[in-house]
């Protein structure tokens, strides 16, 4: 940088995490990184939250307070979006934190150097315990972001492009194509990803850590959701009008097979995750999930191999097409018990693991 530093806007939505709230505020004031505009986004936070974002405001120039009636995460950012005056727009959830001071001039750097629309990092998962190993994202830019292996790993197999958090985003690119964030209960970070990369956007990556991301039980990422299959099903077929109101010729058919086939792991996962539901009740939610005709299409095409030839992990490649096959031939007893066994042989996460392992810098 040469004193011309590009203004970064931290947009942070806030909704009853009084307990985080100041540490995470710390890690942003902590950047060394000169050129930072900070919205606090009150989303009507029932807590001690609006008077601390107002206390922030009070002693630092470059923090701004808005005050909202509840919305959601979502609306939330996009009222953050609306408010930037930067060239780069960061998000940071109010429980997490930035790792390290120098997590903004990293990204920033790596955008100016590439003009990047999308500017993609590491990150680490915390919690009272401590600190875990470094989530790496194994991409590259160029034209392989335009591959199925690309977006089977961005937003399913590590997942680092599923979720607004840890992105620095450029601010004219979202505003020419109007890239605004869902109002879904969940998820809303996905597809809103989805949305972006339907415009071809130029992606850079960087192989440092610049975000903690709070394992917090309390937040709406760990409990139960009764609406889970409708919100799920929603996603895909909004993303489906979102291409055919504008006019996209590509076809993500793979992108939406791969969303239903994770989205069926999630939903048994769930149930499994309470007592008092169980097998029993899986079966039941896949049976009804396997009634959608969007969810029937998908799950044939990944069990006929549709797609799995250009997915370069051939563990998930193998564990895809087999558990789609279950769930084609309506073997949904087969399909939970298969799933509740890899959940207790903690498979998925050996695979990930051995994957970090393997392509690590």
């Amino acid at each position: 940088m040469d004193g011309k530093e590009a203004l970064v806007s931290i947009v942070v939505p806030v909704y009853k995490t009084e307990k985080y709230l100041d540490e995470c505020m710390r890690s942003v004031l902590a950047q060394d990184y000169p050129a930072l505009e900070i919205l606090l986004i009150d989303d009507g936070s029932p807590d001690n939250c609006p008077a601390l974002c107002d206390g922030y405001a009070a002693a630092h120039g470059n923090v701004s307070v808005i005050h909202q009636e509840n919305k959601g995460l979502g609306l939330s950012r996009n009222t953050g979006m609306y408010a930037a005056h930067g060239k780069y727009i960061f998000f940071i959830d109010s429980d997490d934190c930035l790792d390290g001071a120098s997590a903004i001039r990293l990204l920033v750097e790596q955008a100016e150097a590439e003009q990047a629309d999308i500017t993609v990092g590491c990150y680490r998962r915390f919690n009272e315990a401590g600190f875990r190993q470094v989530n790496r994202h194994h991409l590259r830019g160029g034209e392989y972001t335009r591959t199925v292996d690309f977006r089977f790993k961005g937003f399913y197999m590590y997942g680092h492009l599923a979720h607004n958090w840890g992105q620095l985003y450029r601010k004219d690119f979202l505003d020419a194509h109007d890239l605004r964030c869902r109002a879904y209960p969940f998820t809303q970070d996905k597809a809103h990803n989805m949305d972006c990369y339907v415009y071809r956007p130029r992606y850079a990556f960087i192989e440092d850590s610049i975000y903690l991301y709070r394992v917090n039980e309390e937040s709406v990422t760990f409990r139960y959701k009764e609406n889970l299959m409708p919100v799920w099903i929603a996603i895909a077929a909004d993303f489906l009008d979102f291409m055919e109101k504008r006019g996209v010729e590509e076809d993500y058919g793979d992108w939406i097979a791969l969303h239903f086939f994770f989205g069926s792991f999630f939903l048994v996962k769930q149930e499994l995750q309470f007592k008092e539901h169980g097998i029993r009740e899986s079966v039941r939610a896949v049976r009804r999930y396997g009634e959608d005709p969007l969810v029937k299409k998908a799950m044939a095409d990944l069990a006929k191999g549709k797609y799995l030839k250009e997915i370069s992990a051939l563990s998930w490649r193998f564990l895809i097409r087999g558990a789609s096959v279950l769930f084609h031939i309506r073997a949904y007893s087969l399909f939970v018990a298969g799933i509740a066994l890899l959940r207790k042989l903690k498979v998925d996460g050996k695979i990930t693991e051995s994957r970090n392992k393997k392509e690590r810098p």
